[in-house]
């Protein structure tokens, strides 16, 4: 039986990354089986193709980054068992040996490809649609179809991989953190006027969307206050009616979600909906858009209220029905609360470590 086990990253994360820390939580549990467990960035993609003057600088960046430090222990609790390795690349050489590999993107999955180890032995962990960017375009349909176990985490991943692609997948959804994340303030005492929601410079996070159906809830609510949330700096341009919270604690990002009645999800495109789990835990109404991540837990009119991507109009509309009916926002978020529970780690990961065994 494997013992065990190198992640593939392709770069270290400064601060919280949705799916780095499903990596994490794998990481841990398997060290506490007792797995020897290895967590690889590289510290630079396509080294062999790049010039003399890139690989010097990048070389002095990689010295710079082991002196201030790369490990993810400042924003989370990675179990003191695994080992954390910056390295030139993701060449065979630069990493240790294990006897199972794990892709995390198609980057990694790029050089997991080429590693002189079986194929049984390879594992790719598909946890979005990465085609952001021309480098991850121009490998992406090539790394779904490499000799290698693929790993996604929702059904809309799956059935994507299989009907465009033509490729079979196992699918094993992501946990979530019951203990980080608890309900502590009953759903009816929770304030309506207050709404939470996660804060991302990327596109596909569409929080201008969110902003423009904010300002129209703020019209007819005037005393609305939106407890925002996210790893960058508060916008410059932000109303004084959000309160902005930078990177919070774990302890404080629960009080945010059990203080707001309602949570609102403005992605166009999600892999899984994380945030909109984490609300469902707190009791929290959710008023998101019908991307299929958020689908894998949001059921219009049941356990979620969803409007279609990138409709402020229609994403406000919903945040006042949950607002003024009180009985609607109630069955929302119990049904959203019950329906969470099923996603725990221990499941996910007992699937996971049956698979690489």
């Amino acid at each position: 039986m494997p013992k065990s086990v190198t992640f593939l990253f392709p770069h270290p994360a400064t601060g919280p990354t949705g799916g780095y820390k499903v990596v994490y939580e794998y990481a841990n549990r398997f060290a506490a089986d007792g797995w020897q467990v290895h967590i690889v960035y590289s510290g630079s993609i396509y080294w062999k193709r790049k010039s003399l003057w890139h690989k010097l600088t990048n070389i002095v960046r990689q010295i710079q980054s082991h002196l201030k430090g790369y490990s993810c222990r400042g924003w989370f609790p990675l179990d003191n068992r695994v080992k954390e390795h910056l390295t030139l690349s993701l060449n065979y050489r630069h990493v240790p040996k294990a006897d199972v590999y794990v892709a995390t993107s198609p980057y990694t999955a790029y050089y997991l490809n080429d590693y002189p180890v079986d194929s049984k032995h390879k594992f790719y962990l598909i946890q979005g649609k990465e085609d952001w960017g021309p480098g991850l375009k121009a490998i992406l349909v090539d790394t779904y179809h490499y000799p290698m176990q693929k790993i996604t985490i929702s059904n809309w991943l799956h059935d994507m991989l299989l009907k465009d692609y033509h490729e079979n997948s196992i699918i094993i959804p992501n946990g979530f953190d019951f203990k980080k994340f608890s309900l502590t303030v009953p759903i009816q005492k929770k304030d309506p006027y207050r709404i939470s929601m996660l804060y991302h410079e990327m596109a596909r996070k569409d929080c201008d969307m969110g902003f423009r159906a904010l300002d129209i809830v703020k019209k007819r609510f005037p005393q609305l206050i939106v407890s925002l949330f996210g790893v960058q700096q508060r916008p410059a341009t932000l109303p004084d009616w959000y309160e902005y919270h930078q990177q919070p604690s774990a302890e404080e990002h629960n009080r945010l979600n059990n203080e707001a009645a309602i949570y609102i999800g403005t992605s166009r495109q999600e892999g899984w909906g994380l945030t909109v789990g984490e609300a469902m835990i707190c009791g929290q109404a959710v008023a998101c858009t019908d991307n299929p991540g958020y689908q894998e837990m949001a059921e219009d009119g049941v356990t979620a209220l969803c409007s279609p991507i990138g409709d402020a109009e229609a994403l406000a509309s919903n945040v006042m029905r949950l607002i003024v009916d009180a009985n609607l926002r109630k069955a929302v978020a119990s049904k959203g609360h019950e329906r969470i529970q099923q996603f725990t780690w221990e499941k996910s990961y007992q699937k996971f470590k049956s698979l690489l065994a």
